[in-house]
């Protein structure tokens, strides 16, 4: 009756070990399906993109499955300070030689058996005192932090790289934009050409100039047109989306996002500080590493179990079965262990100062990446302003010179050199719109927040 009752109870568990494996399962999937669900083609906002790529990609996901992991290690790890309970049984044909027992009768044979000898038992253990189990506890928990810290900071890299991704497609559909506006005015130039050619009033010269224009203009729209499907393709690859360049309508403009107002040095260095990953990643590894030498150090103390067991011990041939047990307690100290338990404090204590001096480079790197970040949001709004001053100044140009050649008053050559001023105005406009926007996002990033960030 007991076997049957064991028996069922290790069914019993069989079935919930598997039924846990197929939920695991089925979250896992549920868990990748929103993958296969494509957001709207059409006005794809920053953040949209952010968040999907960050659900998404395989970066993430893969830092997902190490956090996991360190967590069934650090179960794996704390279970060894837990009661240990297991069961076994041994059945046995053997022969004895009465002498090697220190058994010399008279009449004794000289051979006993064969006989059959059968003992199944259950074992308990728990661990009373081990300190050094303890320190790799605290260091499995240390590791989980890391390995958390390390999926954090694997989105907040993946954020900055769609961000910057998309800054650069909304400048390549901005400057394809602008070279589209340059061929329709160069157009424009050479049916005037015609115009006042046939008029008398503009030399071959004039045409042969226009036309040229016109041909410049084309080939800078080609440029731009394969910019804009090189940076759209970027942007898909990094969201996880299907790369075809005619299918991506992003929602944005350089110049519409109103620029936050910047934080100054003493401010934002606290907020980096504070929230960017890097530190936590550290302070997690320097954790560890202290919990590692610690557990190096307590080594060389004793640990103290206890040790229970209980079964059932008898001969197969008379079964003479009998209850047995035994109680007692295991205390175990290292003396001499070939010079191990040395050299893996020694380690721990350079990994200690290795996790140190990475920790006070990190500070002065985030230190200069702050500031830069800071200066930059500064002069590149200043650029901005400039290029559109720029910009009205050209187009103002283009005027004067335009009416100039329709009133034949000069020929065309000021047309076209107001063209190209105009033509350079629009590319360093865009082009200083983008850098204001790639510095807000290297500032976000320095910081720790270039997951949120937006235009």
């Amino acid at each position: 009756m007991n076997d049957h009752l064991s028996l069922a109870g290790i069914l019993a568990r069989i079935g919930i070990i598997l039924a846990m494996a197929g939920s695991m399962a089925l979250g896992a999937a549920r868990a990748q399906a929103p993958c296969s669900d494509l957001p709207p083609a059409e006005g794809l906002t920053l953040q949209t993109l952010i968040d999907r790529a960050q659900r998404c990609a395989a970066g993430p996901r893969v830092a997902d499955r190490e956090v996991a992991v360190a967590r069934q290690r650090a179960v794996a790890t704390d279970a060894a300070l837990r009661p240990h309970l297991s069961a076994g049984a041994t059945a046995t044909r053997e022969t004895v030689n009465p002498d090697t027992l220190g058994l010399a009768f008279p009449g004794l044979p000289s051979l006993i058996g064969p006989f059959g000898v059968f003992d199944a038992r259950l074992r308990l253990s728990q661990a009373v005192i081990d300190l050094a189990q303890i320190s790799a506890g605290s260091a499995a928990d240390a590791a989980v932090r890391a390995a958390q810290a390390r999926a954090d900071l694997d989105r907040e890299h993946l954020a900055s790289e769609v961000a910057l991704a998309f800054i650069r497609a909304l400048a390549a559909r901005e400057n394809l934009a602008s070279t589209e506006a340059d061929l329709r005015l160069a157009m424009e130039l050479d049916t005037l050409a015609h115009d006042q050619h046939a008029a008398g009033v503009a030399s071959g010269v004039d045409l042969l100039r226009a036309q040229t224009a016109v041909a410049q203009s084309r080939y800078t729209r080609s440029e731009a047109q394969t910019l804009l499907a090189r940076s759209q393709l970027r942007l898909q690859g990094l969201s996880e989306l299907p790369l075809d360049p005619a299918a991506l309508t992003l929602q944005g403009e350089l110049a519409a996002a109103a620029v936050d107002e910047t934080p100054g040095p003493e401010a934002a260095l606290a907020q980096a500080r504070r929230d960017r990953p890097e530190f936590a990643l550290l302070d997690a590894a320097l954790a560890e590493a202290e919990a590692r030498y610690a557990q190096a150090s307590r080594r060389r103390l004793p640990t103290l179990s206890l040790v229970a067991d209980y079964g059932l011990s008898t001969t197969t041939d008379r079964w003479d079965q009998q209850d047995t047990f035994r109680i007692g307690a295991q205390l175990s100290l290292p003396i001499y262990a070939g010079g191990a338990l040395q050299a893996d404090r020694a380690a721990s204590e350079l990994r200690i100062e290795q996790q140190r001096l990475q920790l006070a480079a990190l500070q002065r790197q985030v230190e200069e990446d702050v500031l830069l970040a800071v200066v930059t949001v500064g002069n590149t709004a200043e650029q901005a302003r400039a290029a559109h001053a720029a910009l009205e100044l050209a187009q103002r140009e283009l005027a004067s010179a335009g009416d100039r050649f329709r009133h034949g008053v000069a020929d065309n050559l000021d047309v076209v050199a107001a063209q190209a001023n105009l033509a350079r105005a629009r590319s360093q406009l865009v082009n200083a719109q983008a850098a204001q926007q790639q510095a807000r996002l290297n500032l976000a990033a320095a910081t720790g927040h270039a997951s949120g960030f937006g235009l």
